[in-house]
């Protein structure tokens, strides 16, 4: 059987796709995310999984004890007394727990299906009462190479639930056109950090980039710099508006270097910018969880897919296209040249780089305790 990989948008009928996949599952799903709400949107994803489990499918759910905890404890009640396996990663009350948060967003269905990007579930992500749902992506994987995403992600739900691993799974597919990258610096894993920078290094017409969060380091600005000067068309879409104001402005730090680079920046004002996708010359895209800060890469456990598959990557380069279209292209004229501005950026810049040198410490000092 081979592997499908389609582009999916959040919103209203991502919600309804889960639910459609939890209805087609037949022996076990696994479910973990950074954000999980319970609403009125994520109610019908919730009411599934509890028939799911009724129907003897095994269940088990594992939420970022810091993203989702909202949660309420009388569901969570309910759900294990509907024969669900459900754990919160580390949670946030342990103050040795801050630095490191479970930020992917996967589900798998009988390691025959996949669901993996940035998009959490929630109300306000997905069909927010004001304003449309927040700009944001997974891809939808149908084939043998879910297998890989299930892989990858065992030895978390092993670790929850003292999980032996599955014994129904599909002869696993040659074709290698999905990898599945991992990115956790506490366990030694930097797979999505040094896959991008290699693709931005081989990369020869043509860098798309739409990011939230968007700090990165001198290696990486580096490599964007070595791309453009050798001919490479780079453009990074951002949003305008953002759930946290202070990320924003540190993106913003960089515009005028992007500009003297001849780096194209697009800002899209439409809605909040969650997203993390990247094409590379239109025949390698990254999707998933990984935003390019310090915070991802020394911090979170973070899953990106890289899909060499060209339905898959013309879907893409439509899709962020079309967000080009509609977006207002920065040029100088549009940055602020006043010493203050400057002076707030750069404030700001700093602070959110105390802040993530902080909880990598954190982080750092609850491993070397533990070794």
């Amino acid at each position: 059987m081979s592997t499908k990989a389609t582009l999916i948008k959040n919103g209203p009928e991502f919600i309804d796709l889960t639910v459609e996949l939890i209805k087609k599952s037949k022996f076990y799903i696994f479910l973990h995310t950074y954000i999980f709400t319970y609403d009125d949107v994520t109610k019908p994803v919730i009411k599934e999984l509890i028939t799911a489990s009724n129907r003897g499918v095994k269940v088990y759910l594992i939420f970022d004890g810091f993203g989702s905890m909202g949660f309420p404890e009388k569901i969570v009640k309910e759900l294990r007394n509907e024969g669900i396996q459900f754990s919160f990663f580390k949670p946030i009350f342990q103050i040795q727990n801050i630095g490191r948060r479970l930020h992917e967003k996967v589900m798998i269905i009988d390691s025959e299906t996949a669901l993996v990007g940035g998009i959490n579930y929630s109300k306000e992500f997905n069909h927010p009462e004001r304003g449309t749902a927040w700009l944001d992506y997974a891809a939808l994987i149908e084939g043998e190479e879910a297998y890989k995403i299930y892989k990858i992600s065992y030895p978390l739900y092993k670790k929850h639930f003292k999980l032996k691993r599955i014994t129904h799974t599909p002869t696993e597919n040659t074709s290698h056109s999905i990898k599945a990258l991992h990115n956790d610096w506490a366990r030694y894993k930097q797979s999505i950090y040094r896959s991008f920078l290699k693709q931005i290094k081989e990369s020869q017409t043509e860098i798309l980039l739409l990011a939230t969060y968007f700090i990165p380091g001198k290696r990486l600005l580096k490599e964007l710099q070595k791309a453009s000067k050798r001919g490479v068309k780079i453009k990074l879409i951002f949003g305008k508006y953002s759930d946290h104001r202070l990320v924003t402005l540190s993106s913003q730090y960089f515009y005028q270097w992007y500009l003297n680079q001849n780096i194209e920046i697009y800002e899209w004002d439409h809605s909040i910018v969650h997203g993390k996708i990247a094409l590379f010359d239109s025949k390698i895209s990254s999707i998933g969880s990984y935003n390019h800060n310090y915070i991802s890469r020394y911090g979170n456990i973070e899953l990106n897919l890289e899909i060499n598959n060209e339905d898959f990557n013309n879907s893409v380069k439509n899709e962020l296209d079309s967000i080009i279209h509609f977006s207002k292209k920065m040029d100088q004229c549009d940055i602020p040249d006043s010493l203050l501005h400057k002076i707030i950026l750069q404030l700001v810049f700093v602070l959110t780089n105390v802040i993530a040198f902080f909880s990598v410490i954190i982080l750092y000092r609850q491993n070397h305790s533990k070794s």
